[in-house]
């Protein structure tokens, strides 16, 4: 009963606190405290309009004039101070002057909690992306990724700021409610009734904001995910004249998305146009019924007037708070969602067993199929020793990138085993283990950084770290490469490599490979995508490196494997054969037609 009255109620509050523990109640503490400085200085204006007026002390002032209240006047007495226009002027500036430094205590803890808070919270979603299973990953909707992490990781800040905005606006509330009663009981009583029955009117523009902002941010997943797949897809779109139809999906969902900001505006307008005038009609009202009906005096609901006064536009102010948090509560939930999600695909690891070399490498029965229950690998049995250059070649959908998926570490085997220096894979830390791999795709993968960063990874400029680079660029032979760049090692990139060659790429890619000291080498499909003359110098590049490393080709172009001590021939997820370059050409009929296939 309990956790569903605070789900219902306090969720959002249960939400931030997760996040920020006890500061929480420091803050509203200090929004009490702003509140109630605030509200002993206000009090204090009543019997300075008295001396003003009757030019007199306040010794024979009508208490009634300030409630509960007139314990202020009896404390200024009890420090031993007359009740005259310069004392009373004096505490009244020095409470100001104290609730001035309050506030700025108050807005000071506030930014730094939502630094903490914000930071924290992109941090978990930052590590969720980097725990994140693989298998789980290839699940998951990149555009929503994207958009979580950038487009609905700035409204953290403006939800979070509208948030405590408005806890700290309801705190001011019902302190600037609570003096109200203390001076005039009945006349408070009857304004927060109405002021409470004016506030159910806009409670169906709350509901349907938080909608709207739900929606909004689902909106911004799908247009992230289309946005995304039209650059990576641009030359081929753009070919084609595909991007004449794709671009009127990209629109519907730009008309969704401004049509749901759109409705959250409208109702944005009708509440700040509303809420004042109708909060006023509700005072009004109240008064005439205290004067006219009740027959209270003007002279003693003065001071819960002027209180009331406070609280009206700090019930404006909340209510604008509180749109403001609605609107933005959709960051919040997509960015919560995502954590889980990325919590419930993390990967297992078990760190008890680092990897500090891979020696050896067996698959033994090694099988692998997909959910589905279609097998991609069967009983593969293959031994893998160090230093020595293995090759896998075969068809298309033989199984081969999945074979180094596997034995990467991207995929676990379905059946079978994976034996690491003698130890079952499973059985040591993943992550260690793949820091001893080096792994070169035919899409090369460049950062739109320096020849320096995309090398080391944004290491420091150390001399180590020097040595390690200029050894790592000699070794990808990219001496010359380097002294021909305008800005040598600081030379930008550009976007996906785009201001450098394809067999440039390549090679920076080894490089990366090689800076991080690995025992293993894969390429997969490594010079595919290159043209004769690149593919010859890459190709050589790999021979210098055979002998210093072991090596993994999967090769499309058998020309690049020759020199492989091993060749394996794969079909239908299983070795069909396997030998060097010469035997399986002597004794295959398939490797031998598909080498006569090809130009050498």
């Amino acid at each position: 009963m309990l956790n569903k009255l605070i789900q219902k109620y306090f969720r959002h509050f249960s939400f931030f606190y997760s996040f920020l523990g006890y500061r929480i109640f420091f803050l509203l503490f200090l929004s009490l405290l702003v509140g109630l400085l605030d509200g002993f200085g206000l009090a204090l204006f009543i019997p300075i309009f008295q001396i003003a007026a009757d030019s007199s002390d306040l010794t024979s002032t009508n208490p009634e004039t300030m409630g509960e209240l007139q314990f202020l006047l009896n404390w200024i007495q009890n420090l031993g101070f007359e009740l005259n226009l310069n004392v009373v002027i004096t505490f009244m500036v020095f409470l100001f002057l104290l609730k001035a430094i309050m506030r700025f205590i108050d807005g000071y803890f506030k930014i730094k909690l939502q630094n903490q808070f914000v930071k924290k919270l992109r941090y978990q979603l930052v590590n969720g992306l980097s725990d994140l299973d693989y298998k789980e990953f290839l699940n998951f909707d990149s555009g929503k990724i994207q958009n979580t992490l950038s487009s609905e990781g700035i409204k953290l800040t403006y939800g979070f700021l509208a948030y405590f905005n408005s806890l700290q606006h309801a705190i001011l509330l019902l302190v600037y409610i609570g003096l109200a009663m203390l001076s005039n009981f009945q006349f408070a009583i009857l304004v927060s009734i109405g002021g409470y029955l004016s506030n159910l009117v806009f409670k169906f523009l709350f509901t349907n904001t938080e909608k709207a902002s739900i929606g909004l941010s689902k909106l911004g997943n799908s247009f992230q995910s289309f946005l995304v797949q039209a650059v990576s897809n641009f030359k081929y779109l753009k070919a084609t004249d595909y991007f004449s139809s794709y671009r009127l999906k990209l629109m519907e969902v730009i008309d969704k998305i401004e049509n749901n900001q759109k409705k959250i505006g409208i109702y944005s307008a009708i509440m700040s146009s509303t809420r004042e005038p109708i909060i006023l009609a509700v005072v009004v009202l109240i008064i005439l019924i205290q004067v006219n009906v009740l027959g209270g005096k003007m002279s003693s609901i003065l001071l819960s007037l002027m209180f009331l006064y406070r609280a009206l536009n700090y019930i404006v102010t909340l209510q604008g708070s509180w749109q403001g948090f609605i609107s933005n509560i959709g960051g919040l939930l997509a960015s919560v969602e995502l954590i889980d999600e990325f919590k419930k695909g993390k990967e297992k690891i078990d760190r008890t067993h680092p990897v500090e070399k891979v020696t050896t490498l067996e698959l033994a029965d090694l099988s692998f199929a997909y959910p589905s229950g279609f097998k991609v690998l069967d009983k593969i049995n293959i031994s893998l020793d160090p230093l020595k250059t293995y090759a896998f070649v075969g068809e298309s959908g033989s199984g081969k990138t999945t074979l180094v998926n596997l034995v990467i570490g991207l995929l676990s085997p379905s059946e079978g085993h994976i034996i690491v220096n003698g130890m079952e894979r499973n059985k040591v830390d993943i992550s260690t283990y793949r820091r001893k791999f080096g792994y070169i795709t035919q899409e090369s993968v460049i950062f739109n950084d320096t020849l320096f960063n995309n090398i080391t990874l944004w290491s420091e400029k150390t001399p180590e770290n020097i040595q390690l680079f200029q050894n790592a660029i000699k070794l990808a032979n990219l001496q010359e490469f380097l002294e021909d760049l305008p800005e040598k090692e600081e030379t930008f990139l550009g976007d996906n490599g785009i201001l450098i060659s394809g067999g440039q790429k390549q090679r920076v890619s080894i490089a990366r490979e090689l800076y991080k000291n690995v025992d293993v080498l894969i390429f997969d499909e490594a010079t595919s995508a290159l043209d004769s003359e690149t593919e010859r110098a890459i190709q050589a590049n790999i021979d210098n490196l055979m002998g210093k490393f072991t090596i993994i080709i999967i090769a499309h172009r058998l020309s690049t494997i020759k020199k492989a001590d091993c060749i394996y021939l794969m079909e239908k997820g299983k070795i069909k054969d396997s030998g060097s370059f010469q035997t399986l050409l002597g004794k295959s009929l398939k490797f031998k037609k598909m080498v006569e296939l090809q130009e050498f």
